[in-house]
């Protein structure tokens, strides 16, 4: 039975918001795969009816965890991350491998993607760590927050799927940020990575490099400061080598193809390419529902996962996308004026840690469509075709309302 007196204090725009971009979802699917179905004498429909029913499932989710009290997500947190753990070391040995990836597992006509699961799990067990342990500034400290990441990192890179390892990167930044870590954590985890970007121009890597020299200096850092953090950045460039080794050459055919999309027009850079045509020839009103060329002469292969923005550019043009773009600014804003106003530490972590998937998933799939970022395997929330995707955004837009809903007591 559905408690009205509850359900008036959940976030209407966050209902509004997901609902209409599951709707686009749904059509954008229908556009991108309707030709293609039709001609392989398929059924024209079985990509929207696969995504709808997932919605449905996914919609049982969100409404247990909307009327689930929050709390009890933090007794839950260390069973669903030892589950999720256990379901990353059970894909590398009875996992489906789809396009060389081994992402997938199937228990009889079900199949999902336990990394999908994976990031609710991973954000659930820091928001309970972060939320429980405010010393966050020491090296143990540190090391337990960075082991709780780096062991899904580590099995999914290895599947690979190196657009989930990057979320949850993603992730663990913005919730140390959000709990107050210090400026030296921060700098340690955050220059390093800014290192890997400009060591393959070396003038502008030993340029960063004396920055951070400077940057150490003013603010008047310890030697065992300056060691962490100069060090850190040192090795992290001298070892790009080998870390570039360690890559499947797809994933460095996409690196080589985002820094020049003309390198290999036919290969890596194809998907890039195409897609920016497409959403380029939408022009200000779009080419209309099923007209775009790109979209319904399959220039752009598996359009409907994780480059379907490149059909709504095409089809519903710039204010079409502005509409969509305004959804999820929308959506991310609500979720962290809920984060803000939570009646615990535990609850503004948790919906911090799903505001920062939200936005970090939006701004990598649309930055590949538009070819301002690398192509990474990262779909397009509620919109993207993906039922395990789909599934666990709508749980985690439950978990938000248990929030919102709980953020003053209920008077009976």
């Amino acid at each position: 039975m559905i408690n009205f007196r509850m359900l008036k204090l959940s976030d209407l725009l966050i209902w509004g918001a997901v609902a209409f971009l599951i709707v686009i979802g749904l059509l954008a699917i229908f556009s991108a795969t309707y030709h293609l179905q039709i001609r392989l004498d398929g059924d024209p429909y079985i990509f929207v009816k696969r995504q709808f029913f997932s919605f449905l499932i996914g919609f049982v989710f969100m409404w247990f965890f909307a009327y689930l009290d929050y709390e009890h997500l933090k007794t839950a947190a260390p069973w669903f991350y030892v589950v999720a753990i256990m379901l990353l070391f059970l894909i590398l040995f009875t996992g489906s491998t789809t396009m060389g990836a081994q992402r997938w597992l199937q228990i009889g006509f079900f199949t999902f993607q336990p990394s999908e699961f994976s990031k609710l799990a991973i954000i659930m067990i820091l928001a309970y760590y972060l939320s429980a342990n405010r010393d966050l500034n020491t090296w143990q400290g540190l090391t337990s927050v960075g082991l709780l990441v780096m062991v899904p990192i580590l099995l999914i890179f290895k599947q690979p799927d190196l657009g989930t390892a990057i979320v949850f990167f993603a992730i663990l930044l913005g919730m140390l940020v959000e709990g107050e870590v210090s400026l030296w954590t921060i700098s340690f985890l955050l220059t390093p990575l800014i290192s890997l970007i400009c060591r393959p121009l070396l003038p502008l890597w030993i340029f960063f490099l004396l920055i951070i020299s400077l940057g150490l200096f003013l603010a008047r850092a310890s030697f065992w400061q300056w060691l962490v953090i100069f060090g850190s950045n040192l090795m992290v460039g001298l070892a790009l080598p080998v870390m570039w080794g360690v890559l499947k050459p797809y994933q460095q055919m996409r690196i080589v193809s985002f820094l020049n999309p003309a390198a290999d027009p036919l290969g890596a850079g194809y998907h890039t390419l195409q897609s920016c045509i497409a959403v380029g020839g939408g022009a200000l009103l779009g080419k209309g529902f099923l007209h775009g060329t790109q979209t319904q002469l399959q220039f752009i292969p598996e359009q409907f996962s994780d480059f379907i923005f490149s059909a709504i550019g095409e089809e519903f043009g710039f204010v079409g996308s502005v509409f969509v773009l305004a959804a999820y600014a929308l959506l991310v804003w609500r979720a962290v004026s809920i984060a803000l106003q939570a009646r615990d530490l535990f609850g503004r972590m948790l919906a911090m840690g799903i505001a920062i998937m939200f936005a970090f998933h939006f701004f990598a799939n649309v930055g590949m469509v538009i070819g301002i970022l690398p192509v990474v395997g990262i779909p397009l929330p509620f919109v993207s075709f993906g039922g395990s995707s789909l599934m666990v955004n709508l749980a985690c837009v439950g978990i938000l309302q248990s929030i919102a809903m709980r953020r003053q007591k209920l008077i009976f």
